[in-house]
């Protein structure tokens, strides 16, 4: 087990030294990752921000539901009662016809509406609750819908679910963007990182040569360009979290006076750790991936004359 560990922890004192050697070499190999790293990184941040916003347009889930002009009085309790059983509710309230009535007249008396409601020989408006969804899955917000209109007295069930399917569709079609460009730029990184690797093989092809006749296996010459790749693949990551820091304040900077005219305190937060794992981590695989390949393949054409 010692003599495992001693193996490895030479390997990677190999590879940072040599890397400490080629300083600029390894800082361009490390960009190029982080560059194309962040793509996805804020193509995710967007989308998923996105979403969240989503979760806050509450209102825009609110579900109507008129009672029946004729409905009994004590209708509205019973359906009160129904509504407080059901666990998809988050919140409702109910505007009884008169106060509604009382409303619209306000309204019309301070010219915010048309004068023909007070033309109006009676009262024309149902009781009526308005229910807010606790999720805004358009889905899920029709099939909601569906089983309130079912309750007995009730005449109406309105939803305005338009927005929700149209954001639904841009979110997922968003997905699918982030999926593709995040598979282009990681075959891009393996071809780089593999031709870097390969390069560095074919300039110690002695060294190699030599390893095998003192009976060196694949696997012991192999690991030192391995944790080369995951070192590239490391210094690219957490440089990929600098540039998505530097460009998300940049971002805030940006839009806080806009913010301001809206009200809002709208803003990206600068640290996202399951983000930044995740591409750190993606970082790494790709390295060692890209370089367990061109290694093995380099390694396999060496020939001992």
């Amino acid at each position: 087990m010692i003599n495992w560990l001693n193996q490895h922890m030479q390997a990677i004192k190999l590879v940072l030294t040599r890397m400490l050697d080629n300083k600029l070499s390894t800082f361009m190999i490390s960009l190029v990752i982080a560059v194309a790293m962040c793509v996805p990184g804020l193509f995710y941040m967007g989308v998923d921000h996105l979403s969240q916003l989503s979760n806050h347009m509450q209102d825009e889930t609110e579900i109507s539901l008129f009672l029946k002009l004729d409905a009994d009085p004590n209708i509205a309790s019973e359906i009160d009662a129904v509504l407080a059983k059901n666990i998809a509710i988050k919140q409702f309230h109910l505007v009884a016809k008169d106060q509604a009535w009382k409303d619209l007249k306000t309204k019309a008396e301070s010219n915010k509406i048309g004068n023909e409601v007070n033309q109006l020989a009676k009262n024309p408006l149902p009781d009526a609750f308005f229910i807010q969804a606790k999720s805004s899955d358009p889905a899920t917000l029709e099939a909601l819908k569906n089983e309130l209109q079912s309750i007995p007295g009730v005449d109406q069930a309105v939803l305005n679910t338009e927005w929700a399917k149209r954001l639904s569709t841009i979110l997922t079609l968003g997905t699918k963007i982030i999926l593709f460009i995040a598979a282009l730029l990681g075959i891009a990184l393996l071809v780089i990182i593999g031709n870097t690797v390969r390069m560095q093989v074919l300039t110690q092809k002695d060294e190699i040569i030599v390893s095998k006749l003192i009976g060196a296996t694949t696997s012991f010459i192999r690991t030192p360009f391995l944790y080369a790749g995951m070192v590239y693949g490391l210094f690219g990551g957490l440089l990929a979290m600098v540039f998505l820091i530097l460009i998300i304040q940049l971002y805030n900077q940006s839009v806080v006076q806009l913010s301001h005219l809206y009200s809002s305190d709208f803003s990206l937060p600068w640290l996202n750790l399951p983000l930044f794992i995740a591409i750190v981590l993606a970082s790494i695989f790709i390295g060692w991936l890209g370089s367990y390949l061109a290694v093995s393949r380099a390694i396999a054409v060496i020939k001992i004359d």
